[in-house]
């Protein structure tokens, strides 16, 4: 694709560093990790769900979704949504993400405001959209996450369009991996091995506390790494690791110490959980590790193709029994996972192993199974792996045995 389009709201003139040259060099600056064929098959699939749900055009806002389709990508926190029309493209963003947006989007045009614009609302841009539609159109939105600003509806109707909630159509096309994306999160799963093995040898450390561990890790993921992980690391040492979401703050490692962490490739992330032991692990902390062994190989040896994910939830229930009173699980078997954007890698559709989701697995899915089993305020232990859903089964893609890992 050539240099987009590049159109700015308001009458006066563009800034004089935007000239020809200078934005065709910023837009040969970076390579996309994908060929155009790539996007051009993720823009039909979208646009084919559009048809079925009887769109005109679609405002995506999530960002892992904007660069799933175009491939834009920036530091920027500040909404910058993408329309979606049957033939066009169209970035909206600040003229200060022009550079980000000429050297990783593939788009047919962008429209730029100012930055402080941008920041103070959406109008200019939901109206410069919907001019350039048939009047009463009826414009897509994914209204059922947080990414989609709640007076995106109150703006389009007032410009003369008809929202649409579209539930995760992005996101429900993004649950099968191609044989690109894949590529990707077995590249971040390497990144995530050396992760595991910078947490080893950093525990075993005189005076090792679990900011020196995270510190470890953190090092090992960015070291040789394109992009940085969605969230973690987590390392929640002794009594903290019962404590479901507590992480490093300087204590000295003792008794289990819990990690979970994922190493990225292109924003695509291959999570796990490890535990790691001081000494030969407790009755309790044993009765945590087999229950996390029974969770992860109930759901390993029943995913495939074809089969419910709400079965894959119960046979893993049936695995694990009745639980103990004093330990805490979620009971939540799995949830996709690849391209993410911050605040975290479970980014997408809520598609998930657990009880009430009837919807059969497909190839190409790939989960990570959060087997974490705590005694609430004592302890806790995490065995997972990432995998990918084939036609016969599973496939892990991370690396290393989930097992105990005592130093």
């Amino acid at each position: 694709m050539d240099v987009p389009t590049i159109a700015g709201l308001g009458d006066g003139p563009g800034p004089r560093w935007l000239t020809e040259d200078a934005a065709a060099a910023v837009a040969a600056a970076e390579q996309r990790p994908f060929a155009d064929a790539e996007y051009e098959r993720r823009l039909r699939g979208v646009r084919d769900r559009m048809a079925e749900a009887g769109v005109d055009a679609l405002f995506v806002f999530r960002p892992s979704s904007i660069e799933y389709l175009c491939g834009y990508h920036t530091a920027e926190t500040t909404p910058q949504p993408l329309l979606v029309t049957g033939s066009d493209t169209t970035l909206y963003v600040p003229d200060l993400e022009l550079g980000r947006a000429l050297a990783s989007s593939r788009v047919n045009q962008i429209v730029y405001c100012g930055y402080t614009d941008a920041l103070r609302g959406l109008g200019a841009w939901l109206t410069h959209a919907v001019r350039g539609l048939r009047g009463g159109a009826r414009v897509g939105l994914e209204l059922r996450h947080a990414s989609t600003p709640p007076v995106a509806v109150r703006l389009l109707r007032e410009s003369g369009a008809e929202p649409v909630d579209t539930e995760h159509l992005v996101e429900r096309q993004r649950l099968v991996l191609s044989d690109a994306e894949l590529a990707c999160v077995e590249r971040a799963a390497e990144h995530t091995r050396a992760g595991v093995d910078a947490a080893v040898t950093a525990a075993r450390e005189p005076g090792a506390t679990d900011s020196s561990v995270a510190a470890a890790i953190a090092c090992a993921l960015y070291g040789a790494a394109d992009s940085a992980s969605a969230w973690g690391p987590v390392v929640a040492t002794g009594r903290r690791g019962g404590i479901p979401h507590s992480t490093w703050a300087g204590h000295p490692l003792a008794g289990t110490t819990f990690l979970e962490f994922a190493g990225t490739c292109h924003r695509y992330h291959a999570p796990v959980m490890r535990t790691l032991c001081r000494g030969r692990p407790g009755a309790r902390e044993r009765l945590l590790a087999d229950l996390a062994r029974t969770a992860l190989a109930a759901v390993l040896d029943t995913a495939r193709a074809g089969v419910r994910c709400s079965e894959v939830a119960a046979t893993a229930e049936r695995a694990l029994g009745e639980l103990p009173g004093d330990v805490v699980f979620h009971h939540l078997f799995g949830y996709p996972v690849g391209l993410a954007h911050k605040p975290h890698w479970m980014d997408g559709a809520p598609f998930h192993l657990a009880e009430g989701n009837d919807e059969p697995l497909r190839a190409g899915m790939v989960f990570h199974v959060p087997a974490s089993f705590r005694v609430f305020g004592r302890s806790g232990v995490g065995l997972s792996q990432t995998f990918v859903v084939t036609e016969h089964g599973t496939r892990v893609l991370t690396h290393g045995a989930a097992e105990p890992i005592e130093l």
